[in-house]
């Protein structure tokens, strides 16, 4: 008996066999359907899809054998892997010098026919084969052998699905620690952050309150700006980690509920001035989704198209529709609209169109990114359709 050489790229194979992260796992039924049809077409006893280790042979997937590995000095598909681009047969192993004292072959399961298709990679690196075995010599036909190879190029590409899968499920690993690393780090530079703005603000409002009689005209406006101003980065840094809660929480529960409950919830959180009214348009469709991030995004758009509305009579109008895969939602009011050229900009993180709201607050560029990233995550896209002095429609979609 003569067991085969090492592949001149051995370290190269056996790096690109681990990458598949398939040795030693459980049978898989796609595996052992080819091998069975392997063995149907060839009309054997036996087929196997082999992958060569280290010193070792294991079998992925055996019809007609029991043992799961066998060493590698006495496995024909050893030999077979040296070839990469051809079949390997062995139609009379008993007169053949590299097999006739064969274990397998003098012994159980008997060995009288061997045929071999090496499963070649990407990279043209041969990880094991498919073989027919059989215990009484053997021809195969050209057509049979078509097949065979076929059927080997079927498992690599299965192979290859695992490995690109394995990959994907790597990084999304390390993404979804990134994001948790991130909401870490946020939270803890806002807290250094907000904290001196807090005591600067209620520095501040302790400083008007006591000494705003005795001070000067330019003083008290000096005053009220460092006010304004403590009191815009406290909104942004809270805006900041509400951002991140919003757009790296993990979990979407769905759940049923009509679009009338939503918006009921929504008139229940936020503040109405005198003379704005809210109209809810299809009030009794029934959704599926989730209605955390619904809510989220609702109550940010109502509470623009509050905060930003110039008129004295403010209205609202929440809609909803539903296709077959798509269910589409509308925030429109009568507010002084938006001009075409800041209507894209919009969506970007930290864009403000430098304009205070009603209460004579400025924006921190953070709630309509925050809109745009949920929607994201919910298959879904958010467009505005607005015109200078005539109001604005926030029209976005989810997917069902």
């Amino acid at each position: 008996m003569i067991a085969a050489i090492k592949p001149v790229n051995e370290d190269e194979r056996l790096a690109a066999l681990s990458e598949y992260n398939i040795l030693d796992t459980l049978p898989e039924k796609e595996y052992d359907d080819i091998t069975r049809i392997a063995a149907e077409i060839c009309d054997t006893p036996i087929s196997l899809l082999t992958l060569i280790d280290t010193d070792r042979q294991w079998f992925k997937s055996k019809i007609g054998l029991e043992i799961s590995e066998t060493k590698r000095e006495l496995a024909f598909c050893a030999h077979a892997i040296l070839n990469p681009d051809e079949i390997f047969i062995v139609d009379n192993p008993s007169g053949d010098e590299r097999f006739f004292d064969n274990p397998f072959v003098t012994g159980k399961p008997h060995i009288a026919f061997y045929a071999g298709v090496p499963l070649v990679n990407n990279s043209g690196i041969a990880l094991g084969t498919l073989c027919v075995i059989d215990h009484k010599p053997k021809v195969l036909s050209a057509e049979q052998k078509i097949t065979l190879a076929a059927l080997a190029r079927q498992i690599v590409s299965g192979f290859e699905i695992r490995k690109m899968n394995r990959q994907l499920e790597i990084q999304r690993k390390q993404l979804e620690k990134t994001n948790q690393d991130l909401s870490r780090f946020a939270n803890v530079v806002a807290h250094d952050i907000k904290s001196p703005f807090s005591t600067l603000a209620m520095g501040l409002a302790l400083l008007k309150d006591k000494y705003s009689s005795g001070m000067s005209k330019d003083g008290l406006n000096l005053l009220g700006l460092l006010e304004d101003t403590s009191h815009t980065a406290i909104s942004m840094v809270n805006g900041i980690l509400d951002h991140s809660v919003a757009v790296n929480s993990v979990a979407i529960a769905k759940e049923k509920f009509t679009f009338g409950s939503i918006a009921g919830e929504l008139e229940k959180l936020i503040t109405l001035p005198p003379g704005f009214s809210i109209e809810v348009i299809n009030a009794s469709l029934v959704l599926y989704t989730s209605k955390y991030i619904l809510l989220q995004i609702l109550l940010n758009l109502a509470g623009n198209a509050i905060k930003y509305n110039d008129k004295d009579n403010g209205l609202i109008f929440l809609s909803a529709s539903e296709n077959k895969h798509n269910y589409k939602f509308s925030v429109k009011d009568n507010g002084p609209g938006i001009a075409p050229s800041d209507q894209q900009r919009i969506f970007d993180l930290f864009c403000t169109l430098g304009a205070s709201d009603r209460f004579n607050n400025k924006g921190t560029g953070i709630g309509l990114a925050t809109v745009k990233r949920l929607l994201e995550r919910m298959n879904g896209s958010i467009a505005v359709n607005s015109l200078p002095g005539l109001g604005s429609s926030f029209d976005f979609s989810i997917s069902k």
